[in-house]
């Protein structure tokens, strides 16, 4: 007969993961209060149903004139700026997790996209581009005689 054991977490994995804490707390503690600029990527969903591709980008606090968007060789990259909006008067900052920079994303296509027909939405942080198929490839009823 086969029994379970439980088994407990030894003591050394919890002091490993409370030291990893500690120092991140002296980091963000001491570190600069404005947001460092980074490198970051928003987060997206991709649908597809008979005739198209949808993808939905979440961009808050990016506005439109600084997204770019390409399609080239099926490969559709979106890129852009997030930028930090400076304010003159002095106050005290004791943490800032958002992040400001310049991000990119790029997904490689398998379906043969009609670039003619690509429309681009965006409203209220959301970026939406809806990428029609060509003709060729979408699916098709054969109707039998």
């Amino acid at each position: 007969m086969l029994s379970l054991i439980k088994r407990e977490p030894s003591y050394g994995w919890g002091l490993f993961n409370l030291r990893n804490e500690v120092d991140r707390m002296f980091r963000d503690f001491y570190d600069d209060s404005e947001a460092k600029e980074s490198f970051w990527m928003p987060s997206v969903d991709i649908t597809e149903d008979g005739d198209k591709l949808t993808l939905s980008a979440e961009l808050p606090g990016v506005k439109k004139e600084d997204v770019k968007i390409s399609l080239n060789n099926g490969i559709l990259t979106i890129e852009g700026e997030k930028k930090q909006a400076k304010e003159e008067k002095a106050e005290n900052s004791y943490r800032s997790e958002r992040y400001y920079g310049k991000f990119t994303r790029s997904f490689n296509l398998t379906s043969e996209i009609d670039a003619d027909k690509i429309k681009a939405d965006y409203d209220s942080g959301i970026l939406k581009i809806t990428l029609p198929k060509s003709e060729k490839v979408k699916p098709r009823q054969i109707t039998i005689n």
